[in-house]
Order: structure tokens, then C-alpha cells, then sequence
């Protein structure tokens, strides 16, 4: 009897596997966001930045543990303390020791203070010229992004693309108002030897067209114009070609990019004036103006 029963289940049991689906989950899917990156594990080193979400903790103080979003000015309030100095380059650290010192000085006799980044600020730079889908690339604070790499994402390089003359402009610190070009390589052979270039948050990755020049920065209609072989294109006569200077410009400083040379500084002010003096230089193709922002 036993063994009857045991082949009766045994008999059912196959048919009960087959009618009950394995099921699978589905492998994830990466999508493209342009929301805050969800923070991880963030080093005591890291520097605020702009739009980052910090979690302040005061141990045994639930009052003062709150969320601070770090607005483009840097302008933070904490409770007790008021107005904060500016975060933005100040690392987690340096911004705890400076809560603490602000907290013991006047309400608390020791205050335990922790800090974390809860989200990451949007980081962005820009690809301009000859690319299939030109655009913003965001950018992870740690995972680099190199420009050869943004300028893959942005869809890779059209067939009339200049190559090796694409550059990074990016905002000089010594000067304000002022960029600086910095040459990219034009294959990844050549970027392992250091010709790439790591990009940082507002960088433009330019690539220039063979037959064209662009005027970018400040003026009217900033793009691309065509040069053709019987035109005579100045720096002065593409940024009026370009609509002019806006009234943010700096007249005096534009820059003049060439392939493999460095950025040449144009007194377009003084060649408007009728100077005799200043040289208004000759474009060619691939050649980029840069029109900066007056620092006034």
C-alpha cells in the first residue's frame, strides 16, 4: 500500500512542476536621468558643490539635525547659528569642524556632528560642433568622464568633423571672465599618452568643422559659419557676421582658437576704433572665437 502511494505522488509530481513557470527577473535597465545623482558613501575630502543635498546629524540634538540644499550661491542657513560662510569647495570635513567650533562656541558645551551628502548636485559639461547629438553629458563626481568619452556620448563624430582640432574651453581661475583652451587628442592611442582631457562641471567640448569656424560666447548668434575660399573672415568680421557683441561682452579680450596652437588673445575694441596698430587676424577653417564675458 505504501508503495502505491508513494508512486501515486511521484506520478503527480512531474506534471506539477511542468504547470508552474520559472520566472526569470528581467536584467536592470540603465536609463539616462538628468535628476541628482543618489549619494553614496562620500569621503570626508569630497567638496560641496552646487545642488548638493547635505544631511546635517548633532548627536542627542534632533533640532538641529536637519537637510540643507546647497543653492548656486552658496547661501545656507543652520538653526542657532544663522547664516553659514559659503560650503561650495569647502570639503565635508573643514564643514564639520566649522559647525562644531560654531556650536560649542555659543549654544553647546561638545556637539558631535556628522555630515553626508544625501543627493549629488547636477554636474554637466557641453559638446558643441560636429557631433551626431551635440548637448549637455552629465557627469558623476566619482566617475571622470574625459572628453574623447563625453564626445562618444554625445553620438561620436560626423563625417566633416575636424578631429584633431577639437578642444575643451573651460573658465580660467586666474582670470575672471576668461577661458581656457585646452587641445584634445584625436584617437584613443593618442589619449593614453595624456592627450584627453578630464572634464569638469561647465566645460564646452568644441569640435570644430573643416570647412567652417564658429563664434561662440558672447555675441547675438552664436554657431558656425561657413568660410568659403573667396572670403576674406577676420576675428572682427565674424563677430559681426555672428549678430555682435552682447552687452556682457569683453570687447578687448576675445580669443582666437587654432588647431595645435595656443589661444591668441584679439583686442577687437581697439580694431573696431580704427586702431592701426592691432592685428584683426585672417580665420581658417576649423578656427573658433571665443567672445568672454566682461569680469565688470
Amino acid at each position: 500500500m505504501k508503495i502505491l502511494t508513494l508512486l501515486a505522488v511521484l506520478a503527480i509530481f512531474p506534471l506539477w512542476a511542468a504547470e508552474t513557470p520559472v520566472v526569470v527577473p528581467p536584467a536592470p535597465t540603465v536609463v539616462a536621468s538628468s535628476t541628482p545623482t543618489v549619494a553614496r558613501s562620500t569621503p570626508t575630502d569630497y567638496r560641496v558643490y552646487p545642488g548638493d543635498r547635505l544631511a546635517v546629524q548633532v548627536f542627542d540634538q534632533p533640532d538641529l539635525s536637519i537637510e540643507l540644499l546647497v543653492p548656486t550661491d552658496g547661501t545656507v542657513s543652520f538653526p542657532l547659528i544663522g547664516e553659514l560662510p559659503s560650503p561650495i569647495g569647502h570639503t565635508l570635513g573643514e564643514l564639520r569642524a566649522e559647525l562644531k567650533r560654531l556650536l560649542e562656541r555659543d549654544f553647546l558645551n561638545q556637539a558631535v556632528v556628522t555630515i553626508s551628502i544625501k543627493e549629488f548636485g547636477q554636474r554637466q559639461a557641453f559638446v558643441m560642433g560636429q557631433v551626431t547629438k551635440p548637448g549637455a553629458v552629465d557627469l558623476d563626481p566619482f566617475h571622470p568622464v574625459s572628453a574623447l568619452q563625453a564626445i562618444g556620448q554625445a553620438g561620436g563624430l560626423k563625417d566633416e568633423a575636424n578631429s584633431s582640432g577639437a578642444f575643451v574651453l573651460r573658465d580660467d581661475p586666474a582670470r575672471p571672465g576668461a577661458k581656457l583652451s585646452l587641445a584634445v587628442a584625436s584617437t584613443i592611442e593618442a589619449a593614453k599618452d595624456g592627450g584627453d582631457v578630464v572634464l569638469m562641471a561647465g566645460d564646452v567640448v568644441v569640435v570644430p568643422r573643416l570647412d567652417r569656424i564658429y563664434v561662440v560666447g558672447q555675441v547675438n548668434k552664436s554657431g558656425a559659419l561657413d568660410l568659403l575660399t573667396s572670403d576674406n573672415m577676420t576675428v572682427s568680421k565674424a563677430i559681426s557676421l555672428a549678430g555682435g557683441f552682447t552687452r556682457f561682452s569683453s570687447e578687448s579680450g576675445v580669443l582666437l582658437v587654432r588647431n595645435n596652437q595656443s589661444a591668441r588673445v584679439v583686442d577687437v575694441h581697439a580694431i573696431l576704433g580704427g586702431s592701426t596698430t592691432v592685428e584683426d587676424p585672417a580665420l581658417k577653417p576649423g578656427d573658433t572665437v571665443y567672445v568672454p564675458a566682461s569680469r565688470f
